[in-house]
Parts: C-alpha cells; sequence; structure tokens
C-alpha cells in the first residue's frame, strides 16, 4: 500500500510542474478568407517555396506576401469562404492544419439581425427599387 502511494506521490510531483516557456514564434503566416483568417505560428523561419492551400480535396498554389523583420510576418488572401479549420502544406511539404479566428457566419448572420426596423425597411425599398430599374431593362 505504502508502495503504490509513493507512486502516485512521485507521480503527481512530475504531472504539476511548471510548463517550460515556449520560444516566441520566429514566423507568423495570415491566410484571409472572405469571413475570418487563419493563423499560422511557426517556431522556425520557413525556408523559399511555394505554399499550397487544401481546397475542395485539392491542394493549390498560396500566393504569400512576407515582410521583412523578426517575427518574419506574410500574408495571402483567399477568395472563398472556408471551414473552420484548413490545411497548408509549407515548402518542406509539411501540413499544418490551422484552426480559423475571428466570429463564424453564425455569429455575423446575428449580428445583422439586430438592424433598426426602419433600416430595414429602408433596404428593403432600395432592394424593390433596385430590382425595379432592372426589370425596365
Amino acid at each position: 500500500m505504502r508502495w503504490l502511494l509513493a507512486m502516485v506521490l512521485l507521480l503527481t510531483g512530475f504531472g504539476c510542474r511548471k510548463p517550460e516557456p515556449a520560444a516566441p514564434p520566429q514566423a507568423r503566416l495570415i491566410v484571409r478568407f472572405l469571413d475570418r483568417d487563419a493563423v499560422l505560428d511557426l517556431a522556425a523561419a520557413p525556408s523559399e517555396g511555394p505554399w499550397r492551400l487544401m481546397n475542395a480535396g485539392l491542394w493549390e498554389p498560396l500566393e504569400i506576401r512576407w515582410k521583412p523583420g523578426t517575427p518574419r510576418i506574410g500574408a495571402a488572401v483567399v477568395g472563398r469562404t472556408a471551414p473552420d479549420w484548413v490545411l497548408l502544406e509549407d515548402p518542406a511539404q509539411d501540413a499544418h492544419r490551422v484552426v480559423m479566428r475571428g466570429p463564424c457566419p453564425e455569429d455575423l448572420a446575428r449580428r445583422n439581425e439586430r438592424m433598426d426596423p426602419d433600416e430595414r425597411d429602408a433596404l428593403g425599398l432600395l432592394g424593390v427599387l433596385w430590382v425595379l430599374s432592372w426589370v425596365r431593362r
């Protein structure tokens, strides 16, 4: 029994150590989608070469603009909405799963529902006028 208690205390002691501080990222890649951003922090600066993005099951090239400095920051703009995560492939062909940041589409829809009733009526009237002008052509 004492032996078991000593093992539990020993394991608890190692499990409760303070975490070692993580090194600050050497590079950050931001992929901007229509609705949210994907941010990838890299421990080491990436090598030069093409990056790719998994889009609808196919790898597509990703055009990244890198800014000089430390940490190195790069950004790419992708013209489609994305799920809650995306896959990126770096020049060394390592795949990275990146979780999206920012408000989800449901939050944006709820935020848009808070429009004043007068504003909604004005937008509705504007829409009707646009449709009528389009039909006249």
